[in-house]
């Protein structure tokens, strides 16, 4: 197959979008602009043997979960995500499994209307996706990590723990058969399900300080929001929202639930520093948002509360670069 043939058949997961002008097929995409706005842009790297293996997901789980990264990061900042550049080194292994990889990705740009603008391919020694995501936020409107206040309360869209449950059942062999608990933390470890209406309701409802997606884990995420906004998270042990496989997990290895929903990376929930009046509203949108902790002026750190215990937490989480 030429180089041409191949980019053709991928041209048809392009799907039409009222800001993008032109779309693949040429030198470069075009969006048109809008004076009240600015736009916002992320990119994220998803390889073969660093952040998937092929014994963990399918080649259409591998697309789906590449794009939803990059998606969330336009989420996080409040934006409004409009299409995506997707560099994709192809090694001879997935080189017939393009169009499985592209129907996971065409899944989530189309279920948030999102356009894949075009991009590049090369043939490689390993399958990776390299993915450019491209919004916009209305000037002014956008939320940064560098704006948690002293008095806010924090709170968190979803559960925890189910992606870094799934690793861990993983690595100690223990995914095997049809179990309950197994198949619960593997549907979100495998499709993550990013809150694009949920946070369309929240920001017309509710003031938000400063937010960040939980991407490398809630102990390492926070301390980067609290680092950015000089102050300290403390997040409570007991309020922290985790699923009963999770719970199933924890006690059949006897560690604490906590130790895997601080940890947990790649959940792509969102967390929400927001200030202590906005409670009331929080309750009143009866969206799955849960309050689990508060923000106090102290030297920026992030810590737990288990008991009698404060923990530091900035630590635990994805660190790409710890030995």
């Amino acid at each position: 197959m030429r180089e041409d043939d191949f980019l053709n058949n991928l041209f048809k997961y392009y799907k039409p979008n009222p800001r993008v002008v032109l779309g693949p097929n040429d030198d470069c995409a075009i969006i048109s602009q809008m004076v009240n706005k600015n736009l916002v842009i992320s990119v994220d790297a998803f390889i073969e043997n660093i952040h998937f293996r092929y014994d963990m997901l399918s080649f259409y789980e591998i697309g789906y979960k590449a794009v939803s990264a990059s998606i969330s990061d336009i989420l996080a900042m409040g934006g409004i995500p409009i299409g995506v550049l997707i560099s994709l080194n192809i090694n001879q292994k997935s080189i017939n499994r393009v169009d499985e990889i592209y129907k996971g990705i065409f899944d989530v740009v189309d279920k948030y209307c999102v356009s894949i603008l075009g991009g590049n391919v090369e043939k490689y020694d390993r399958l990776e996706l390299h993915i450019t995501a491209i919004g916009e936020v209305k000037k002014d409107m956008q939320i940064l990590r560098s704006n948690s206040k002293p008095g806010d309360i924090i709170a968190i869209t979803g559960d925890l723990g189910r992606p870094r449950g799934y690793l861990i059942a993983y690595e100690r062999k223990l995914i095997s058969g049809v179990k309950w608990w197994i198949n619960d933390m593997r549907e979100k470890f495998a499709k993550p399900n990013l809150r694009y209406e949920e946070l369309n309701k929240i920001l017309s409802n509710i003031h938000v300080n400063a937010m960040i997606d939980i991407s490398d884990g809630l102990g390492i995420d926070s301390y980067r929001m609290a680092k950015l906004s000089e102050v300290q998270i403390v997040v409570y042990a007991n309020k922290l929202p985790i699923r009963d496989s999770v719970k199933y997990l924890a006690k059949k290895l006897d560690i604490k639930e906590w130790f895997i929903a601080v940890e947990s990376g790649e959940e792509y929930e969102l967390l929400l520093s927001i200030p202590k009046e906005e409670v009331g509203k929080i309750e009143k949108l009866k969206l799955p948002i849960t309050i689990i902790g508060e923000v106090i002026e102290d030297k920026p750190g992030s810590y737990i509360i288990d008991g009698d215990l404060k923990i530091d937490i900035s630590k635990r989480g994805y660190d790409k670069f710890a030995n």
